[in-house]
């Protein structure tokens, strides 16, 4: 337990947590996770240099051959953790983006790891009331149903006043909207159709590559067990 409290969690569990008979991991398996300190303590989550550093580096290299995680501690606990925070798995995931998961959602302090569900539908409880808030306020629209089809930036001597101006074409042509400015709320899937669609936003945009971003569809599931069950072990 002293060399756990020395670990960023989650990666204590594999030194206190009472594990199931039949786990796989071994006491040395458990004590590997101490390799991990090294780079725990070095990566700097605001430090652009430190992301440099080891976003050069894959998260299953780093696990696995610099801090020296046993293949079973990494099967076991690393890579289900890699796949639910950065979602997806260490040889396709930078170093920089597992530390920094771990860091934002599971490192910062103990018992931070968690979930709370919302009682009751997302819409009916969340985004109906904020929707409605926004537009009582008197300077919010909300197109519903809407795809955004292209982006396209207007000449302003079209539109008789200074300054950049962008025509947003919804659902194939069936409605525009000439604006000030766009803010793109979007994934990096629909980003990239997007830009390929709007061959103006690319140049307009400082970072690029958008057509090379990949997205993740996530669906998460509750199950209520009745009588509640008593688990033991990581897998609980």
């Amino acid at each position: 337990e002293l060399i756990a409290d020395l670990l960023p969690p989650p990666l204590d569990v594999a030194l206190v947590s009472e594990f199931n008979p039949s786990s796989p991991l071994t006491l040395v398996d458990r004590a590997s996770a101490v390799g991990l300190l090294g780079a725990w303590a070095d990566f700097g989550q605001e430090d652009p240099k430190s992301w440099d550093i080891y976003d050069k580096v894959s998260a299953e290299e780093l696990f696995l051959r610099k801090a020296g995680v046993t293949e079973a501690l990494y099967e076991e606990l690393v890579q289900p953790l890699l796949h639910v925070l950065p979602m997806c798995p260490g040889y396709d995931c930078s170093a920089a983006a597992a530390l920094s998961c771990f860091h934002v959602f599971a490192l910062q302090s103990k018992g931070a790891f968690d979930v709370r569900w919302c009682r009751g539908g997302i819409t009916e409880k969340i985004f109906d009331p904020w929707a409605k808030q926004l537009v009582e306020g008197g300077d919010v629209a909300i197109r519903g149903s809407s795809r955004v089809t292209s982006v396209t930036q207007v000449d302003t001597a079209d539109t008789g006043t200074d300054g950049p101006h962008f025509e947003v074409t919804l659902n194939d042509g069936e409605d525009t909207i000439v604006c000030d400015g766009v803010i793109f709320a979007v994934g990096g899937t629909s980003m990239g159709k997007l830009v390929a669609a709007s061959p103006e936003t690319d140049a307009l945009m400082g970072p690029q590559g958008f057509d090379r971003v990949r997205g993740v569809t996530c669906v998460a599931v509750r199950l209520f067990l009745e009588p509640d069950a008593i688990s033991s072990g990581l897998s609980g």
